[in-house]
């Protein structure tokens, strides 16, 4: 190619696939330099790996773990603690790309390299869904992994493996929507601090709260089990018809709704949606402090 050419190529406009995938190369680049990264997926890593050991724990020799007890060590005890404790671990990564810049006044110098906020905003969910669902499948790998060779050094039998296959999809979907959520906050409130309590205290407090006062108002009480982290917790909690009565009324419980597994999934995809599209219109219209 002569240098004409090269001259030329050079001046040509970028296309949007081009700009975006260049974007994604450098939101990737930019999570794998932070130390931050490395610590917190090694402690989902060593979490999973715990979670698998442990499986064998208080069953009689022969016995094979349930499903539900197989899938709540997938997710980390997402339905008792009502966020997957991966979520929280992920948390300061999913806020990360977006408070950053604010809070370092560098919001203008990405716009202008990149030259589109749209472009920027873009990429920032994307890489943030794909490190949630990667995160995700690889501690499932792990739990998995560590489940078998313990069970199997133990003498306790392999659970249905087949059958947690609809609690792990729920889990992915809730991880993978989870930093798209958490940096579209953060676009929002402009405020890391204030992002990190509202996705902390809103699904652990604030729905119940909602819900109870929504149970209260004639017509509404229907509407008590649409509210979002409900409906998440729902679609992670595919597994839970596989228990003794009792025990899935105390799931049910801790749900906080009363949707179905497919319903609850189309909800908490909507809602992050929803908060997404929000995001994406504060961070492309307002400007940079």
């Amino acid at each position: 190619m002569t240098p004409t050419t090269l001259a030329l190529n050079e001046r040509l406009p970028v296309t949007r696939t081009t700009a975006l995938r260049r974007a994604i190369r450098y939101e990737w680049r930019h999570l794998a330099a932070l130390r931050s990264t490395w610590v917190l997926l090694g402690a989902v890593a060593a979490l999973s790996l715990l979670a698998g050991l442990t499986a064998p724990v208080g069953l009689q020799a022969g016995k094979a773990p349930s499903t539900w007890s197989m899938v709540t060590a997938f997710q980390l005890d997402a339905i008792s603690m009502q966020l997957p404790l991966s979520a929280l671990l992920l948390l300061p990564l999913a806020t990360g790309p977006v408070a950053t810049e604010f809070s370092r006044g560098t919001a203008r110098t990405t716009w202008l390299t990149l030259a589109s906020r749209r472009t920027a905003f873009l990429a920032k969910i994307t890489v943030g869904g794909a490190l949630g669902a990667l995160t995700t499948l690889v501690g499932t790998l792990l739990v998995t992994l560590s489940a078998t060779i313990s069970l199997a050094l133990t003498g306790k039998a392999q659970p249905a493996w087949t059958q947690t296959l609809s609690g792990v999809l729920g889990y992915t979907i809730f991880m993978t929507c989870w930093p798209v959520i958490a940096a579209s906050v953060v676009a929002l409130v402009r405020s890391r601090i204030a992002a990190a309590l509202l996705l902390v205290l809103w699904p652990l407090l604030g729905e119940r709260i909602a819900g109870l006062l929504l149970r209260l108002v004639p017509g509404l009480d229907a509407l008590a089990g649409w509210l979002p982290f409900g409906a998440g917790r729902a679609a992670m909690a595919a597994s839970a018809d596989t228990l003794p009565e009792a025990d899935r009324a105390l799931v049910e419980t801790f749900v906080g709704s009363n949707l179905s597994t497919g319903a609850g999934t189309a909800v908490f995809i909507g809602f992050t949606v929803v908060i997404a599209a929000a995001g994406a219109w504060s961070y492309i219209k307002k400007d940079a402090h």
